[in-house]
């Protein structure tokens, strides 16, 4: 019995790039095997058998940082979206700040609408794009960094305090929940600096502090320079690095990362007000992050490439 291929889509939102799948009107039978095959950045889909369209370099970059399998539910006013992140190792994540921006784009694609409320493993989040569709606002829920809800595990009488400027595993980091957890370490330097942020190899100090006993879910683990504390005219400005849970590495860009580096900054009072800009290094990302109530998450997203794909790559 012959397979039929899957449609797919490729978009990315500041380097952070996804593999689309119109969930209603295609089956993938096992997710996680379809998302370890096609988003290996070694041996994964490559956009160069497709049609491209262009935005900048990231439409030869093989591999994708995950598959959104989404559902378009029309009837709802606005239009709802049903999201589910398969991550490259086979993992679901509950939220995805850059993955939702995504979303957005790719349902307004479809749709023609502005306005978009998706649904998340962490909760329901109203989306927008602009009106020339290039770039996407999220609501991103409300920073915790209540340890039961990061989560956090430890013992003892701090059992039941917040994770804050303490030492994990080398780094000292602060644990923030933005729909998936976080660890956020500030370092000095900025990526204008030499010595600075970009001077780090993620790569080893990152993965003691992603499994330690301490985050018994795992957590994705944040390097942060704060370039302008936001003191002056304008938002604060931090530059950003983030080894992703799920991806088991470092991404271009992450949302949910971004809005924990800027309310970990807010908590540890290391910049003022509650609008910033992150700069990973695939771009920048607006944020707010308010005394109270949602977060915000604004950046760019474009369209790379159009193609099918086995749903049963073996």
């Amino acid at each position: 019995m012959s397979v039929h291929a899957v449609p797919v889509e490729k978009y990315h939102g500041t380097g952070n790039d996804f593999l689309v799948v119109d969930a209603a009107a295609e089956d993938v039978g096992d997710r996680g095997a379809f998302a370890r095959a096609h988003c290996d950045r070694e041996t994964g889909v490559d956009g160069s058998d497709f049609e491209i369209e262009g935005d900048g370099g990231y439409a030869g970059r093989r591999g994708a940082d995950g598959v959104l399998f989404l559902s378009v539910e029309e009837r709802f006013d606005p239009t709802r979206v049903v999201m589910t992140l398969v991550q490259p190792d086979g993992s679901t994540a509950t939220m995805c700040g850059n993955g939702a921006r995504v979303v957005a784009r790719w349902t307004h694609d479809r749709t023609g609408d502005r306005e978009f409320m998706i649904d998340t493993q962490a909760g329901t989040r109203r989306a927008t794009v602009t009106a020339d569709a290039t770039a996407a606002t999220i609501e991103m829920g409300e920073p915790t960094f209540d340890p039961a809800r990061v989560p956090v595990a430890r013992e003892g009488p701090r059992a039941d305090e917040p994770l804050i400027d303490e030492s994990v595993e080398g780094l000292t980091v602060t644990a923030v929940n933005t729909g998936v957890p976080h660890a956020v370490a500030f370092v000095d330097g900025g990526r204008d600096d030499p010595d600075g942020i970009d001077a780090v190899d993620l790569d080893a100090v990152a993965p003691p502090g992603r499994n330690a006993d301490v985050f018994p879910e795992g957590a994705n683990v944040n390097l942060a320079a704060v370039v302008d504390d936001g003191s002056d005219e304008g938002p604060a400005v931090l530059d950003q690095r983030t080894f992703e849970r799920g991806v088991e590495g470092e991404t271009r860009s992450c949302g949910t990362g971004a809005v924990a580096v800027v309310a970990a900054a807010r908590r540890l009072g290391l910049i003022d007000g509650d609008a910033a800009v992150s700069r990973p290094p695939g771009g920048e990302l607006e944020i707010t992050v308010p005394d109270r109530g949602h977060a915000t998450l604004t950046g760019p997203v474009a369209h790379e490439f159009s193609g099918t794909l086995s749903p049963d790559p073996r």
